[in-house]
């Protein structure tokens, strides 16, 4: 039997004043411990075990909202431990215990988004990522890093020390339960000093023999692991309200010479602004004082130049438009944005 483990039982120091982070909705409306689930092959999988504590549950209805999230996936259920853990590790070997765990397993974070295809036969391995290939990684030293050979067995991983060009993603298999059991207790008989990651437990059977682990590289990586992060997710998938004339089409009106029936004459660099937003995540949507019979054409030109809005609100009146959205720790304030421009001009200067 194949298992997956997503261990969701520590405090969220990193989060101060706001809920678990893996209950944090993403700006697409999914939670971030959906998003984390989602970059794996999970079919290969018979049970998906989601271990939170006691107290997030007592305040939060951890276990309610998760029933709620994955009420359509019978694999998916919930290990409820007493009290927040010292270390994943310790998550890890409280659910190989409570849930009677046989066989492979794979232990997935819940604050980042992996994509890698797992074998269907889980064996001894670790996905990464090399960080001279995908530049945009952030937060570097605070990863744990692998020393991978020329065969893509991983020879060792440290913890927040810079050896190599690989970091570790927080996505760990085992070929049998007993491999880790072992090397955890192991290690509890050392007494090391400080947090025990998985990663320690991982170096421990490298070395000792206990067993050998195989590299695999993700195709793709966006991690979430402190607030800086998630809040760039934020930045990154902001909703814009764009108005058409006089800032994707050069103004016009509904008569004249030139109006809204004949002008095709577009702001080149504003469309491009708004297609590099829409291509970073952000949500666009367009509003206009054009009434619906103009709808089709609009739609046509947005389409030719390569702008796909999530909608477009038709008919607007020909004066201010205001916004109102509230704002908490996890929407901060401000959680609105009035951006004025020129006429005509360019809205690249103008875009936070």
């Amino acid at each position: 039997m194949n298992t997956l483990i997503i261990p969701c039982a520590g405090k969220s120091n990193r989060f101060p004043n706001m809920k678990p982070k893996w209950m944090l909705t993403h700006p697409d409306g999914s939670l971030m411990i959906e998003k984390a689930i989602q970059g794996l092959n999970t079919e290969i999988f018979d049970r998906i075990i989601i271990t939170i504590v006691k107290p997030h549950n007592d305040k939060y209805d951890a276990k309610l909202i998760l029933e709620q999230v994955f009420k359509n996936n019978p694999k998916i259920s919930i290990c409820l431990l007493d009290d927040f853990t010292q270390s994943a590790s310790e998550t890890i070997y409280l659910t190989l215990e409570k849930m009677d765990i046989k066989g492979a397993f794979t232990v997935k974070d819940s604050d980042n988004f992996v994509k890698v295809k797992l074998p269907n036969k889980i064996n001894n391995s670790i996905t990464g990522y090399d960080i001279h290939k995908h530049r945009n990684i952030e937060n570097i030293p605070e990863k744990s890093f692998l020393i991978v050979n020329n065969q893509n067995i991983v020879q060792d991983i440290i913890e927040k020390k810079v050896v190599s060009n690989i970091i570790c993603l927080g996505v760990y298999s085992f070929e049998d339960t007993e491999i880790f059991k072992k090397g955890y207790k192991d290690l509890l008989l050392k007494n090391i000093s400080g947090e025990m990651y998985i990663s320690h437990v991982i170096s421990h059977i490298i070395n000792k023999g206990l067993g050998i682990f195989e590299y695999f590289e993700a195709s793709e990586y966006n991690d979430w692991g402190t607030l800086n992060e998630w809040k760039k997710v934020q930045q990154d998938y902001k909703t814009y309200f764009v108005d058409v004339d006089g800032v994707l089409l050069e103004n016009s009106g509904k008569y004249g010479k030139i109006n809204w029936s004949n002008n095709r004459t577009i702001l080149k660099k504003n469309m491009q602004t708004i297609v590099d937003l829409q291509n970073r995540g952000a949500q666009i949507v367009i509003t206009t004082s054009r009434t619906e019979e103009y709808r089709a054409s609009l739609n046509e030109i947005l389409k030719e130049n390569g702008i796909n809005p999530h909608a477009i609100i038709m008919g607007l009146n020909h004066s201010s438009r205001v916004l109102i959205n509230d704002f908490a720790p996890t929407n901060p304030y401000p959680s609105s944005i009035a951006i004025s421009i020129p006429r005509n001009s360019e809205i690249g200067e103008y875009i936070l």
